[in-house]
C-alpha cells in the first residue's frame, strides 16, 4: 500500500500572508498602502525632493501633495493585496485535490 505524501507547508512568507489576510483588505490598505507608503512619500517628496527654497510650501501644493500621496498609497496597498493574495490562492489551488 503506497502512503499519500503530504501536501507541502505553506512558505513563510505566505504564511505571513495568510495571517494579515485575516485583518482584512481595509486594513492592510491602510496600514501598509497609505500609513507605510503614502504618508512617508509624501513628507520625503513634499519636505525634501521637491524643496523649492528653504520656504515652507504654501497650504494649497501641501493639501493637494497630501492627496495624492495618499491615494497613491492606497492604490499602492490595494496592489499588493492583489499580488499578495494572487501568490496564496495560486499555492492554494495547486494544492486542492485534483477530481
Amino acid at each position: 500500500m503506497s502512503e499519500t505524501p503530504a501536501p507541502p507547508e505553506l512558505p513563510k512568507d505566505l504564511k505571513n500572508w495568510e495571517v494579515l489576510r485575516q485583518k482584512g483588505k481595509k486594513r492592510f490598505i491602510l496600514i501598509t498602502g497609505v500609513l507605510s507608503y503614502g504618508v512617508p512619500m509624501f513628507v520625503v517628496m513634499t519636505f525634501f525632493v521637491n524643496r523649492k527654497s528653504e520656504l515652507m510650501p504654501e497650504p494649497l501644493r501641501l493639501g493637494i501633495s497630501l492627496v495624492i500621496w495618499l491615494l497613491g498609497g492606497a492604490a499602492f496597498g490595494w496592489i499588493m493585496w492583489k499580488l499578495n493574495e494572487g501568490r496564496y490562492q495560486k499555492f492554494l489551488a495547486k494544492q486542492a485535490p485534483k477530481p
